[in-house]
């Protein structure tokens, strides 16, 4: 009999998992509780806005130097339709202006001249940071957090203005508090050698791959993906299936929906880390409970659309940050329509500014209608917003895991569990190795290979 697989959760790491297992012409079917799939990967109209074309609710790009969303968009025939950032880096909005982030890794600089230039850090600050990346430290042992690693190393004014705006906010959480192994990992192998971190830092940056760029997108936004895996896929995807229930049937499984229940020799779990604990609670309790107590944040993504006379800050690059220190609700902005030639219809600005983290959630408190209007006031005071411009409000709950020391660790440790306790069962996706669009589909893929199979 033909072995099938169901994955319960269609985001993009159960719909890799099912390309996979598409390519390799095995049966499976995808399972997912939304009118829809893609997860957190969305995109439609601003309305009102005059716009010929949607623009991304979520992610609206992935690292090219990571290869496996790269390599998913050429299988799926979208090569032409691969495209980059324009240059021109970011920005940090510090004391009261847009101030150009100095070259660094994640935010960690590599000079302390370019630092002072910027205008980002003060002298006390400067003085901390060429201490610190000069000092002779023990290397990192083990996993620890960002904070704790990194502050002795730039100092904790750096650390505050260029680190944990770049790290923590782009997770919505605090870079005190994050795992450096599992949410920096470049800074952490830096680290793991020892000695002087400015001499690491730019060692790592002489081994990088050079040449190609960082950032790939998609032309039309990051929905195409979507769109494209879910012509190829079928009928093999049934939306509105909410997974309530699986059961041992012999060495099989049992997978009940509200409507039918369905035979599964190999079930993969990439669903959010709340809802794959309760389905294994029966099954493997201690799994079930590291996945349960997983963190996560509330975000907000609120799109504006403005014409370019009502924006007076002339952003040329892909946006700019907010350090916690200034006081705004919103933690970063993206230009979209800068940062992307195919959102550039030479009339509009579009800017997709963000609000939300773990230690800060104002927002979630506030009527949705005063989150957008103190977002469009911030805006006024950072670029010079004029005007009443359009909005479009994509609010996403409990959408970023947070990762704690240990957290590879404890992935680890919940695939023993799985094998002992429930064989053919596995999970994968945000909840366990990895954010970013490659590290989802990696995963995904990797949990369907022959040799993963348990």
């Amino acid at each position: 009999m033909t072995e099938r697989t169901v994955i319960v959760g269609g985001g993009i790491t159960g719909l890799a998992a099912a390309h996979e297992l598409h390519r390799q012409g095995r049966e499976f079917v995808v399972l997912d509780a939304a009118d829809r799939v893609g997860g957190k990967i969305a995109g439609g109209p601003v309305d009102g806005a005059g716009l010929a074309f949607d623009v991304d609710m979520a992610a609206d790009g992935f690292l090219a130097r990571e290869p496996e969303m790269t390599e998913l968009c050429i299988e799926l025939g979208l090569e032409s339709e691969l495209t980059s950032p324009r240059p021109g880096g970011a920005f940090m909005w510090v004391e009261g202006a847009l101030r150009r982030i100095p070259p660094g890794v994640l935010g960690a600089p590599l000079d302390p001249a370019a630092v002072a230039d910027s205008g980002i850090v003060s002298a006390d600050g400067i003085t901390a940071l060429r201490t610190g990346l000069a000092a002779d430290l023990p290397p990192l042992q083990g996993d620890a957090t960002v904070g704790e690693v990194l502050r002795p190393r730039v100092g904790d004014e750096v650390f505050a203005r260029l680190i944990d705006p770049l790290i923590g906010g782009i997770n919505a959480g605090t870079a005190d508090e994050m795992s450096i192994r599992s949410g920096a990992a470049a800074l952490a192998d830096a680290a793991s050698k020892g000695g002087p971190f400015g001499q690491a830092l730019h060692e790592h940056v002489a081994a990088a791959v050079t040449g190609g760029p960082v950032f790939h997108g998609v032309l039309g936004g990051s929905q195409r993906i979507i769109d494209a895996l879910s012509d190829e896929l079928g009928d093999r995807i049934r939306t509105g299936a909410e997974v309530f229930d699986i059961e041992r049937d012999g060495e099989a499984w049992t997978v009940r929906t509200d409507d039918e229940a369905i035979h599964a020799d190999k079930v993969l779990l990439t669903t959010p880390g709340w809802v794959s604990a309760g389905l294994l609670a029966r099954h493997a309790p201690e799994a079930a409970a590291v996945l349960a107590g997983l963190a996560y944040a509330d975000a907000v993504l609120v799109t504006f659309v403005a014409h370019r006379d009502q924006v007076a800050h002339n952003i040329d690059g892909a946006g700019f940050l907010v350090p916690r220190d200034q006081g705004l609700l919103m933690t970063a902005c993206s230009v979209s329509s800068y940062k992307w030639e195919h959102y550039d219809d030479g009339d509009h600005v579009i800017m997709r500014v963000s609000a939300g983290r773990t230690d800060d959630g104002r927002w979630v408190a506030m009527p949705i209608d005063e989150v957008v209007a103190q977002l469009r006031d911030e805006l006024r005071l950072t670029v010079g917003l004029t005007g009443e411009a359009v909005a479009r409000v994509s609010e996403w709950r409990r959408c970023l895991p947070q990762y704690r020391p240990g957290h590879l660790d404890r992935c680890d440790q919940i695939d023993e569990w799985l094998t002992r306790d429930a064989p053919g069962v596995r999970v994968a996706g945000a909840s366990m190795r990895g954010l970013g669009l490659p590290a989802c589909v990696r995963q995904g893929r990797a949990a369907v290979m022959p040799a993963a199979r348990s």
